[in-house]
């Protein structure tokens, strides 16, 4: 089973790229709002790491479902964000069907902008796959309109945001991402811990993941700095780690894929 690490936008990309080739990973995905995006994209290609995917910013993207300026403003951004992925020959764009509370209203000039959206990334031929995230409802909204729509399984938005709430049993059969990272408690908070420092039960997404039938990458959604646990952890070190955690986890689901254990 493939596995990967997100190219985290607050370290310098360098000294990631040097520990992601230190401990053998080839995959990572980028943020489009990543401060240094060009020239992160050309390194990784330099390092021949693989951006299987990019992540549509997000910041203010509740205001795609109100009328005026500013969601007008997310919407061409969103378009962009698909123009980006075209422009670089990746074909997957992650993204967040809204963000934060309150949930917005699902209103009828943000089904307008998601029905263009969706439009425009299919005559690009870019798949959007939505994460699982605060709200159920306007998640399964989008999912149940556009059948093309991939699905991005987040453990920690799952764990966090909507808890007891599992997603693979309702959207695993359109799985084509994931963003794999640990809680310590279920609070509404997305700490992006390593897996198996928190609460989750990875044994259970391990099954879930093994027996969705699709072919998927386990990536890392990690972010070292956001969790005093890793505060005096090198670089490298932390990398090293993380890509044991996720070796761990596939090795886990291809056990349980085995087994059939469901």
């Amino acid at each position: 089973m493939r596995v990967g690490i997100n190219l985290y936008s607050k370290w310098p990309f360098a000294q990631i790229i040097d520990a992601f080739a230190e401990c053998g990973i080839d995959r990572t995905f980028v943020c489009i709002e990543h401060p240094e995006f060009d020239e992160a994209i050309k390194a990784l290609r330099r390092a021949n790491i693989v951006a299987e995917n990019f992540h549509a910013p997000f910041k203010g993207h509740n205001a795609i479902w109100q009328s005026g300026d500013e969601g007008n403003r997310i919407f061409e951004r969103f378009i962009k964000s698909v123009d980006i992925c075209d422009a670089h020959g990746v074909r997957l764009m992650v993204a967040h069907v809204s963000n934060g509370r309150p949930m917005p209203e699902i209103s009828d000039i943000g089904i307008e902008r998601f029905d263009k959206i969706m439009s425009y990334a299919k005559s690009k031929g870019i798949t959007i796959a939505y994460e699982c995230h605060r709200y159920l409802e306007n998640v399964k909204f989008i999912m149940d309109r556009y059948p093309e729509a991939g699905f991005c399984l987040d453990t920690s938005h799952e764990n966090a945001f909507t808890p007891g709430q599992r997603y693979m049993p309702m959207w695993g059969h359109r799985l084509v991402a994931t963003h794999i990272s640990d809680n310590e408690y279920a609070d509404d908070k997305d700490m992006h811990m390593l897996p198996f420092d928190g609460n989750i039960d990875f044994e259970k997404t391990a099954r879930e993941i093994a027996h969705c039938g699709r072919d998927v990458t386990l990536m890392l959604e990690v972010k070292p700095d956001n969790h005093p646990r890793y505060k005096d952890v090198a670089i490298k070190d932390y990398y090293c780690e993380a890509a044991k955690r996720i070796r761990k986890l596939a090795a886990m689901a291809e056990k349980a894929a085995l087994e059939g254990d469901v």
